[in-house]
């Protein structure tokens, strides 16, 4: 049995479909902060740390913008 990232999680969902989902960064009042990737078709969200997030976007400008998430 194989372990999939979030990452692939969050890219496998979005690029099956051919789209870009919503992001946000949470934060708590003490600094602790969460990115959350809200897929714009179905509402599903995956929970990303500071390092997935910035590793998503940049494959999603590697793979030529056509599916994932954008600054």
């Amino acid at each position: 049995m194989s372990v999939t990232s979030s990452i692939d999680r969050v890219r496998d969902h979005l690029c099956t479909k051919g789209i870009f989902g919503d992001v946000a960064e949470l934060c708590e009042m003490r600094g602790d902060c969460t990115w959350v990737v809200t897929c714009p078709d179905c509402g599903t969200m995956f929970t990303l740390d500071d390092d997935e997030h910035d590793e998503l976007l940049s494959w999603s400008r590697a793979a030529g913008q056509s599916c994932g998430i954008s600054a």
